[in-house]
């Protein structure tokens, strides 16, 4: 397609230049709205060529208009069905009008009708298009952002998120950075008990009170499974964390999930573990995904120490590379 582009761009170059060949100034002109020109064979080998492209363009748009008429895509059908139209016109008057010279009645070049008319079209597809690939990366974004079921972040943001606070802490600009690691207790036995779609309701609802309850700057990711992540990315003192944590804690055990007859009750354990910006010394060579990697080690080994204390717990663990 790049050597199309290329020989239209040098014949276009050639016309600038008046020559019996390709262009050149007619005695006398044949209506008001013409300016009296004469055209070279070389010019009607371009009209030639140019039309042997309009007319493959026209094949493709009825392949195209075919395959998506199959496909009921009525939106895409219609924008397709009137391009095809626009470039048939255009193919029509300029055979008619620019490369013969005949015209019917004296009014302007029918060619620029056409012309006019393919241009606007393709602006328009043009601008559907990329209407759609925004809409698309949109959606893409979301998919990679989002976790599908419960709309916490993703596993792939929450490193982004913690390794910028770590970055953030190292300049100084964060006191304190907390990690929270989660998951419900005894969540296969919801799932055989209450089914499936409780068990994706109960991660619903646990998320949507996890966000009640941080603020704007925290964030909240799904790891997989019953097991999330909090992570608190601001500046705080050494208990927000820990007190925001209990507060989640007891309004989960307190609350109702499920419907009608098959409510029940159920209960999170939780893991934390923090870090100081003393803790990252001059003399600290840990990377920062690795002290990433580390501090969410640390937080699924403190979950663990509170499901080992009966569960419904909270268990604050020390930081240390």
């Amino acid at each position: 397609m790049k050597w199309c582009y290329v020989i239209c761009g040098a014949f276009s170059l050639l016309t600038m230049v008046p020559n019996p060949y390709f262009l050149n100034n007619a005695f006398y002109s044949t209506s008001k709205y013409y300016t009296g020109l004469e055209f070279g064979a070389l010019f009607q080998l371009w009209g030639a060529w140019i039309l042997v492209l309009a007319a493959y363009c026209i094949f493709i748009l009825v392949r195209v208009f075919n395959r998506q008429r199959i496909r009921q895509e009525n939106g895409n059908t219609n924008t397709v069905l009137l391009l095809l139209v626009a470039n048939i016109v255009w193919v029509i008057t300029g055979l008619c009008d620019t490369f013969t010279g005949i015209q019917v009645v004296d009014l302007p070049p029918l060619s620029w009708i056409g012309s006019f008319s393919v241009t606007s079209c393709i602006a328009w597809v043009l601008v559907l298009h990329i209407d759609d690939l925004y809409e698309e990366r949109r959606l893409l974004s979301n998919r990679l952002m989002y976790d599908h079921l419960t709309q916490a972040f993703s596993r792939s943001y929450l490193e982004i998120r913690l390794t910028e606070a770590v970055n953030l802490m190292r300049r100084g600009e964060l006191n304190w950075l907390s990690v929270c690691v989660f998951d419900v207790d005894d969540f296969k036995n919801i799932n055989d008990q209450y089914g499936h779609a409780n068990g994706d309701a109960l991660l619903t609802q646990i998320t949507t009170i996890i966000k009640d309850n941080i603020r704007q700057s925290d964030c909240i990711a799904r790891l997989g499974g019953d097991e999330f992540v909090i992570l608190f990315a601001s500046k705080q003192d050494e208990n927000y964390a820990a007190t925001t944590v209990e507060r989640i804690r007891e309004r989960i055990a307190k609350t109702d999930f499920g419907k009608g007859e098959r409510t029940f009750n159920t209960s999170c354990s939780f893991g934390i573990v923090s870090v100081t910006p003393e803790k990252l010394t001059i003399t600290n060579v840990v990377e920062v995904q690795d002290l990433a990697n580390q501090m969410l080690s640390g937080a699924d080994e403190a979950l663990y120490r509170a499901k080992n204390q009966g569960k419904n717990a909270v268990c604050i663990a020390t930081f240390s590379d």
